[in-house]
This record gives C-alpha cells, structure tokens and sequence, in this order.
C-alpha cells in the first residue's frame, strides 16, 4: 500500500501535464502512487501522458469539473495521506518528503501546507505567496495554526497544489463539493479546520503557473462561488466565527459584484446586489453605489474615469 497518494485532475492542460508528473516522479520520497483524472480532455493530453502508463494510474471521466476530477481520485487513492496537484503547476523535489516527515511526527495535524512561488512563461512573479498574507506571522510561526477556520473565513492562504491531508480528514468533513465551480478548495480547508489542526510549512514547495486559462482568472465565477462558500459554512459552523465577520465578509462580496455590474451597466442588477450588501451590513459605499445605478450612463463614466485617475496618481506617489 503506497504512504501517499497524489492526485492530477487535468482537463485539456496537454501543454502542461508532462512538467507536472515528471517534477512527481522527481519526487525524493517514492513511496506514493500517482493518480491522474483525465476530465474529459479533448486536446492532446492523452498522447502526452501515454509514455507515463507504467508510472501512473489513469482515470478518464466525462468533463464535471475539478471537485468532480479531484473527488474521483480521492475515491481510488489508497494512501495514508493524500496530496494534490493541478496539472498546471509544479512541485520542488522534496515536497512529499518534508510535509510527510511532519505528518509523521504531528499526529494531531490533520492537513499541512507549504509557501508557493508564482511564476509565468516571463519567469518568477512572486517568489513567496504566504508574503503577502494577512496573516504570515502566524502562518509561520503557530504549529498548529489558531483559529484558523476564522482565518479562513477572512482570507485563503492555502493552495490546493500545496497541501498533505490526512486520509481521515474526508471521512469526517467530506469532499470536494462539485457544484461549487471556482473557490472549491477553500470550502474544503473551511471545512477540515473545523474538525482538525491544520499547519503550515513556510518553505516553497511548489511553484504555481500563471496563465490566460487559470479558473481563478473568472472575477465574477469566483465572487459568485465564495460567497456560496461562506454561505454553506455559515450554515454548517455558525459558532465557529462571530456573526459580524460572517456579514462583514458577505457585504464585502456583494459589494464587488454590484461595483462590477454598475462598471457593465447592468443598473438594475447592480442595485440589487447593492441592496443584498446593506443586509449584511450597513456602509456608506452600498448606499452610494445604489444613488449611481439611478444616474446617467454619462455621469457614471465620467465619475468612474476620475476614480481612476486617482487611484493612479496614488499608486504612482
């Protein structure tokens, strides 16, 4: 039985998919297996991971999306722990080696994740992504991480190509939910943390690439989906965060979806998500943002044109 299972959902990332099971089969820990979800690709994914037959096991499925591809692989993994990675990214070779070496060692610890460098096909763009977290002090220096469903709650500092969980951790919180498209992953962490330790590990154990084609890159996808997320905890874990965080957040939401529906004008819809942020929270900006969807077009424009130019006048100071 292999100590660790990874798991690679890919759909149409032919381009992609050979650097990350290679930078797998790089791995200094061997005792693992490697499970990739085909999810439905069309591209030339198949040819690609066909010289990889005898290092991995291969499940194709009609395309449902990643919690679909990533929970198929969790169903046939074996391993004791399990670790994801999407088919666009990359790990360092003593990933698996480091995070299990802790795991073994913090049996309380029901999921451990690691720092990550961003990069694109110019080179590096961001050599730590934990740097500019709210929360880097903590994240470096708790073992186990405190509070950390409330911190999630507030921001997400855990990426899914990052992390080692404990195979327990499923049968308790569950899996991915597959009819959340975008922000999946922070559903899953929201929902392991209010069951288990979790950890960090600031070291860069992955490198994630940054594309035209990540699902991230969908501004509006990833509102609409995170508020379904805080939605769905809330509901879960009430008690788990105060309940002026929970509508903070929530107002905070929906105030950027109304900003960009005003931005496309979509008047109507705007206000009305304007109106959904007042309920969470009273704030000047929705009730200013409500006056402009009954304005005209032209004065909007003109006021969005200087907003802009004194954001830029500020960033350039």
């Amino acid at each position: 039985m292999p100590l660790v299972s990874i798991i690679i959902p890919t759909y149409n990332s032919g381009k992609f998919i050979s650097h990350a099971v290679e930078s797998v089969l790089d791995q200094t820990c061997c005792d693992h297996e490697i499970i990739l979800v085909d999810d439905g690709s069309n591209d030339i994914t198949k040819d690609i991971i066909s010289k990889f037959r005898d290092s991995i096991k291969y499940i194709y499925q009609e395309n449902r999306g990643p919690s679909a591809a990533r929970n198929t692989g969790i169903k046939a993994a074996k391993g004791m722990y399990l670790s994801f990675l999407d088919a666009d990214d990359l790990w360092m070779p003593n990933k698996l080696e480091v995070q299990l070496t802790f795991m073994e060692r913090h049996g309380n610890i029901g999921l451990v994740f690691s720092d990550v460098e961003q990069f694109n096909v110019e080179g590096v763009l961001h050599s730590s992504f934990l740097t500019e977290k709210m929360y880097k002090s903590d994240l470096i220096s708790q073992i186990p991480l405190r509070e950390a469903f409330v911190k999630l709650v507030i921001e997400n500092f855990i990426l899914t190509s990052t992390v080692m969980v404990r195979r327990e951790c499923f049968k308790k919180a569950g899996m991915f939910d597959e009819s959340i498209k975008s922000v999946e992953d922070r559903d899953l962490w929201l929902r392991i943390a209010a069951h288990f330790e979790i950890a960090c590990l600031p070291l860069t154990l992955c490198k994630k690439r940054i594309h035209d084609t990540n699902i991230s890159m969908n501004y509006e996808l990833a509102i609409h989906s995170h508020i379904k997320v805080l939605q769905n905890n809330r509901r879960l874990f009430p008690n788990l965060a105060p309940a002026i965080l929970w509508n903070s957040q929530l107002a905070d939401l929906y105030m950027k979806l109304s900003y960009g529906l005003l931005v496309k004008n979509q008047m109507i819809a705007a206000r009305h998500m304007a109106f959904r942020s007042l309920m969470h929270a009273i704030t000047i900006r929705a009730s200013v943002l409500i006056l402009l969807t009954f304005m005209a077009r032209s004065i909007i424009q003109s006021l969005l044109w200087i907003r802009k130019r004194i954001s830029t006048y500020v960033a350039e100071k």
